[in-house]
Parts: C-alpha cells; sequence; structure tokens
C-alpha cells in the first residue's frame, strides 16, 4: 500500500468487521468509511439517536486510565487506541468510524484486524496537502503519575519507548522509525497486556 507524505489520504471504500467489545462484552460492528479531505477521523455512534459523532481531536480526550476514552457532550467512545494507531500508521487522514456500541471489537486484543481492515478498503490520496505539527525545539510534558513525553526535532517519525509495569516488572523497551511496513510487522500485531 503506498503512502503519500505530502498529500491527505483516506479509504479506497468502505469495510466492516464484527466482534465483542473488551469492556462491555457487547457485539459490535465497526464500519471504515472514506471522508473528504480535511475531515480528520469522526467516530459515529450508530447504535445512538441521531447517530452523533466524536472528532479524534486531543480536546476531545477524556481518559486514558486502562484505555483511550474520547468524547463530546455526553456521547463517549471508549477503547479507541487500537483503531486510532492503524488509521494513522496506515496513512489514512481522513475517515468515518461507525459503530453500533460504545466501543469497537477487540479482536485479538491487537491493532492487526485494523491494519487488514485498512489494507481490504485500499488507501487513495486526496488532492490536498496534509498538514504536520513540526517539532522545532525539544517539548517535554510529564503527567501526574511519572509519564513522560519528549519531543525532538527529527525529519522521520521515530519512538523511543520505555515501559514499566508495578514495581518495575516487565520491562519493555522499544525504539524505531515509525512507518507503514513496520507498525504492521512489529506493533500491530502487539497485544494488549491482558491478552
Amino acid at each position: 500500500m503506498a503512502s503519500s507524505p505530502e498529500f491527505q489520504q483516506t479509504l479506497g471504500k468502505p469495510a466492516s468487521f464484527s466482534g465483542t467489545a473488551l469492556h462491555t462484552g457487547e457485539k459490535v460492528t465497526l464500519k471504515l468509511q472514506p471522508a473528504p479531505v480535511d475531515h480528520g477521523i469522526k467516530f459515529k455512534r450508530k447504535d445512538l439517536q441521531d447517530e452523533p459523532t466524536i472528532d479524534a481531536k486531543i480536546e476531545n480526550l477524556k481518559t486514558v486510565e486502562r484505555a483511550t476514552t474520547i468524547g463530546e457532550g455526553s456521547v463517549r467512545v471508549h477503547t479507541v487506541e487500537h483503531v486510532l494507531a492503524a488509521l494513522w500508521a496506515m496513512g489514512v487522514d481522513n475517515a468515518v468510524v461507525e459503530m453500533d456500541a460504545n466501543e469497537p471489537p477487540i479482536g485479538d486484543g491487537s491493532a492487526q484486524g485494523y491494519v487488514d481492515l485498512i489494507k481490504k478498503a485500499g488507501v487513495t490520496v486526496q488532492e490536498e496537502p496534509r498538514k504536520f505539527f513540526d517539532v522545532r525545539e525539544p517539548m517535554h510534558v510529564e503527567a501526574k503519575t511519572g509519564a513522560l513525553l519528549v519531543l525532538l526535532p527529527d525529519n522521520k517519525f521515530r519512538i523511543s519507548c520505555t515501559q514499566a509495569g508495578p514495581n518495575n516488572q516487565f520491562t519493555q523497551f522499544l525504539s524505531l522509525e515509525l512507518t507503514p511496513s513496520i507498525f504492521e510487522c512489529e506493533i500491530a500485531p502487539a497485544r494488549t497486556f491482558v491478552y
């Protein structure tokens, strides 16, 4: 799947799959739909009256404890991290994520199902330049929990991550340049901690 670093991209066609939500145990169907330029990623709750949407923006982040939850008003979507990571890593800028429950299917506990779904739909280049957040000087953000995020200028997207569990058990380190092929091989198959 060719990715265009210069132009926005969307899905080539709709694609869907069904499964079980991790926290509620509900059956859920998720459908990825193409979207126009500058649309961004939006989650559509097909199970609610008027089918409200939630923009996948930092301003709509509600919690990251045990799962990532986004919301607008009283509407929430939980456990969005795998589908959002797959969309970003596979180069999709604009899409509608339709769901008939409040969280997507967990699949095997990894993002692989979403990568496969995106590949099934295909990715189409759109005729509008991408917008980038350009890191020009070192930045850092520290959470009350001690989690630390450091951003450094670079001409590629590289991630170095250390994760330590309780009492420093299960410490892991990863450092790589994140491309669609590396995400598909190295990140997408990794399963959530309890799987």
